[in-house]
């Protein structure tokens, strides 16, 4: 009996799809949390060593920058471009973030993969899932969440990218297995997950793996 062929993944989000970008933050959050200039400071002066960061950092000092790009994506301010194309490095020494859009009637064992130069923060939909900074390039799967699923709607992945060595540059890959496109049509109730308490629980697994 022949094998059953496996479906390929369905992307959803990849490290050059259109999305809006904020390149204006500069040195504004450089040791602006406590810790000093070492691997315990998500934003140090100049160092790119190993961090791990299982709380969202206080961004207040980019308030005025970054706007209520965490709680309300859908009405960013001045600072944010449209949809462009996102590039891949920026300058050395400061901070940029990034938000890609998507929609979906509902989306099963989704897989999100990074990698960066050298640290990276990440939220869904204003849910706080990871930061971490190591030394390196870029290496796509540095860093994966646990599967998860996502409800119908529209979803805003936003990141925050810092570097504080020579070089810089990140990666961004997400999968499903299944994914319902937003026609209207109500996804099966066993593919949900509601995000309060569904994005909580996936922070709680991604981070006490350590």
């Amino acid at each position: 009996m022949p094998a059953l062929a496996m479906a390929a993944p369905i992307t959803l989000v990849t490290t050059g799809d259109l999305g809006f970008y904020n390149n204006h933050i500069g040195t504004l959050l450089n040791l602006s949390n406590p810790g000093g200039d070492t691997a315990a400071q998500p934003f140090p002066v100049n160092d790119d060593s190993h961090g791990v960061y299982p709380t969202a950092p206080d961004l207040s000092a980019a308030n005025a920058i970054l706007g209520n790009w965490l709680t309300d994506p859908a009405n960013l301010n001045a600072n944010w471009s449209g949809q462009i194309s996102i590039p891949n490095s920026w300058t050395p020494g400061t901070e940029v973030a990034v938000i890609y859009q998507f929609n979906t009637g509902g989306a099963t064992n989704v897989v999100a993969q990074f990698g960066v130069d050298n640290g990276i923060f990440v939220w869904l939909d204003g849910v706080y899932l990871l930061g971490r900074r190591d030394a390196g390039g870029v290496s796509l799967g540095e860093y994966t969440l646990p599967p998860f699923n996502l409800s119908a709607g529209t979803h805003y992945l936003q990141l925050l990218l810092e570097d504080h060595g020579s070089a810089d540059g990140y990666a961004v890959l997400i999968q499903a297995d299944t994914f319902l496109p937003p026609s209207g049509v109500a996804p099966e109730p066993a593919s949900l997950v509601l995000l309060g308490t569904g994005l909580l629980a996936l922070r709680r697994r991604f981070t006490s793996r350590g």
